[in-house]
């Protein structure tokens, strides 16, 4: 590998998929590809700061993703002392986190009562209760603003959420996820239901709701079919009132085990619901990126990011909150136009999302900083 090459050193901070696609996987395609010089250090692993120090000074470029405390503010410092470019990332829109989504208790500034159709209300969110703390969220936010104004360079997944941290950093670029398709293979196995196949943590929980009662009415009208359920069971009570002979649960894997297991769920139908809200125009397709890729005929809500990416009736259905029965139904009966959307949703992403062919996009931002003199690159002031 040639001396000359530019020399990265992510810091990884857990093990979560976006530390996968947004860090992890796109450094080591430059590495694998003889494009850039890689080295990643596990946060837990960055508490010898004498070697810390000593791979920040080898390096040229230090990137990590999700800043949003002192320390790393603090960090973000003592790298440009040493003349480094230093980017973060970021794949989603932390001030406008949904009260339902768990992560409203460490972004959320603001009481949240629910007001039943009953009349009666709950307590969602109480400034002092089930550690909810109103001052230290806004200053997680102060700090988190901080961060992203300092840093040489942000990355993120879509031009929508470009336009929310762009208001924090001029100097914000998308780069969109990727799918290795040495690890996304589909794999064909024999079925006697059509399976319809959901996955997502506990922050989906309102979009789970949003199309809960079409599923039920899917599996009470068609014997043939199956709900298939991968994520936080948590969710489980979304459907107590099914009877459990037609509902498939399973629970989050390994980064590593993910790609199977979600290939040996077997799908037959993708569904990718969201409420129509900030938080989740900023988020990313990668449900359906990831669906695509296994073969997997996606129906998606009708607004962004989805309507960006998805075209309506020929690499997938986008559907209206009221319509997802429907779309459902018709994918149901119609297994040639499943096998049509999911063949050209696969070339879609195998074009346009293949980390083997797209992630010198990563390199490409990087040069450019680095083209720039580092002291003076706009940093949102």
């Amino acid at each position: 590998m040639a001396e000359d090459m530019i020399r990265c050193l992510g810091f990884e901070r857990g093990k979560t998929a976006g530390t996968h696609y947004r860090l992890v996987q796109p450094l080591y395609k430059l590495l694998e590809n003889g494009l850039a010089n890689i080295l990643t250090i596990h946060e837990e692993n960055s508490t010898d700061l004498d070697f810390v120090v000593e791979k920040i000074i080898e390096s040229d470029v230090i990137t990590f993703q999700r800043p949003a405390d002192d320390k790393w503010l603090e960090f973000i410092k003592i790298a440009q002392k040493y003349g480094k470019a230093v980017v973060v990332d970021y794949d989603d829109d932390p001030f406008s986190t949904h009260p339902l989504n768990p992560a409203y208790r460490w972004f959320g500034i603001e009481n949240v009562c629910y007001n039943h159709e009953d009349g009666t209300s709950t307590q969602v969110w109480e400034d002092g209760f089930n550690g909810f703390d109103i001052e230290k969220n806004l200053t997680r936010r102060y700090l988190f603003m901080a961060n992203f104004k300092e840093a040489n360079l942000v990355t993120c997944t879509t031009d929508i959420l470009k336009e929310t941290l762009s208001k924090l950093n001029p100097n914000t670029v998308v780069l969109p996820n990727l799918i290795d398709f040495n690890i996304f293979k589909p794999i064909e196995m024999k079925k006697k239901e059509i399976r319809l196949g959901w996955q997502g943590g506990n922050s989906h929980y309102h979009d789970l709701y949003m199309i809960a009662p079409a599923i039920k009415r899917i599996l009470s009208k068609y014997d043939n079919t199956k709900f298939v359920f991968f994520g936080d069971l948590g969710l489980k009570g979304l459907f107590k009132d099914v009877d459990e002979s037609r509902i498939e649960w399973n629970n989050w894997v390994s980064n590593a085990a993910y790609p199977y297991k979600l290939a040996t769920l077997n799908f037959d139908i993708g569904l990718c619901p969201i409420v129509d809200d900030k938080f989740n125009s900023c988020k990313s397709t990668l449900k359906y990126l990831e669906y695509s890729a296994l073969k997997v005929p996606t129906i998606a809500s009708n607004i962004p990011p989805y309507s960006l990416d998805i075209t309506h009736n020929e690499n997938g259905l986008l559907s209206s909150e009221d319509n997802w029965f429907n779309a459902m139904e018709e994918l149901v009966l119609d297994e040639n136009k499943r096998n049509e959307l999911a063949e050209s949703a696969y070339c879609n992403v195998l074009e346009n999302h293949n980390s083997d062919t797209k992630a010198y996009l990563w390199l490409d931002a990087y040069k450019s900083l680095l083209k720039k003199d580092v002291k003076e690159v706009l940093r949102g002031k």
